[in-house]
């Protein structure tokens, strides 16, 4: 009877097929991208979580966030241009708007070959500052691990929605607020190279601005001097980085008064800038499409995206 003759390879060149195996992989990115985080990361984790965490998600929104984090999501490599965004969804500083202004939007970068994070910051529970320093910790974050994670660290960009355009607004013209000594990251600069906010809230006086918003950040008698210093328009500063704003002319939540009034004082420092109204009274309308011209906003930010480099 016939006997098929046995193959047998040397220690040597299985070490060397396997080796050839897998830099094959290496060279196609596949590789490469098993070895970045897929789970969401603690933005202090360095510290104990607080326990028990009362998060919960109800009618996609996100409540009560105990442990800051964000949630990272990869471009395919083929296309990652070393652009990242850091994104806050938006909610009043009551809830996130986690999915329409959170994930949606960084699975829309994502196919732009921009790396998108997508924070969880404390709100109404913890106050100011805990949500600005939370921003502030997340550029830090993503900036420290540029190298690692194939980002350009001067491409580190933010974006953010109602309440979160504030805190957005807030992470680009505050870029210096306090920072602890003893954190690890306090040598990172915190200053996003760009920032894109979405129907933002910007002043927290007079008639212009989100009680809802002002209450869950600042408390129901916050002092003059704290609502100045959290109205971002007296905030604005020759560091401020290049700034995209759109609203609805009619938004019947957040005013436009708000992203005029901040595009007033930037547009003296900055000329990359953009600020964009659409004939509509919607607030919230993140990436949902078919609610008349305000829908394509994406397009004119991908177009300003690409006049200044940061995609292709």
């Amino acid at each position: 009877m016939f006997k098929s003759p046995r193959i047998q390879l040397s220690g040597r060149l299985l070490a060397f097929l396997l080796i050839s195996f897998l830099l094959s992989f290496s060279a196609s990115g596949v590789f490469a991208v098993t070895q970045l985080p897929q789970a969401p990361l603690y933005l202090w984790a360095e510290k104990p979580l607080v326990t028990p965490d009362r998060e919960i998600i109800k009618d996609q929104r996100t409540y009560y966030v105990d442990n800051p984090s964000i949630t990272p999501f990869w471009p395919d490599p083929k296309i990652a241009n070393g652009t990242a965004a850091i994104i806050f969804p938006g909610g009043g500083y009551v809830r996130l708007a986690i999915d329409n202004e959170g994930y949606d939007l960084a699975r829309w970068l994502n196919a732009r070959g921009v790396t998108a994070f997508v924070v969880k910051y404390r709100m109404k529970e913890y106050g100011f500052p805990a949500p600005l320093l939370d921003g502030l910790r997340a550029v830090r974050l993503v900036r420290s691990k540029a190298k690692d994670w194939n980002l350009d660290a001067h491409k580190i960009g933010i974006t953010g929605f109602s309440a979160g355009g504030h805190l957005a607004a807030s992470v680009a013209t505050r870029s210096d607020f306090a920072a602890d000594k003893n954190d690890p990251l306090a040598d990172v600069s915190a200053r996003p190279d760009f920032a894109v906010l979405g129907y933002p809230v910007i002043t927290l006086e007079g008639e212009s601005a989100h009680a809802g918003s002002r209450a869950a950040l600042l408390g129901e008698n916050p002092t003059p001097s704290l609502l100045h210093e959290n109205s971002l328009q007296y905030q604005v500063t020759a560091n401020v980085p290049p700034i995209f704003l759109f609203h609805g002319v009619a938004d019947q939540s957040v005013p436009v008064a708000n992203s005029l009034m901040f595009f007033n004082e930037v547009q003296k420092f900055n000329k990359q800038s953009e600020l964009h109204i659409y004939q509509s009274s919607i607030h919230g309308v993140g990436m949902t499409q078919g609610q008349g011209t305000i829908s394509s906003w994406p397009q004119a930010l991908e177009l300003w995206l690409k006049q200044n480099g940061w995609v292709k």
